[in-house]
């Protein structure tokens, strides 16, 4: 593990820390931010919708 400190929302960070094992070396940096940063998409459930529960017996 690294020791860069880290507080964005990406599936590397961990406990304020990069967690990328072994990152690769950088020849496109643009000054967005880490260029490794992959964001967490949340998991959203599908909503059920009323109408396809079926009725209790």
């Amino acid at each position: 593990m690294s020791i860069i400190q880290c507080d964005e929302d990406c599936i590397y960070q961990r406990d304020g820390y990069c967690s990328l094992e072994m990152p690769s070396a950088i020849t496109n940096y643009t000054g967005d931010g880490c260029v490794h940063c992959i964001k967490v998409t949340p998991r959203v459930r599908p909503e059920v919708q009323t109408s396809e529960i079926p009725p209790h017996v």
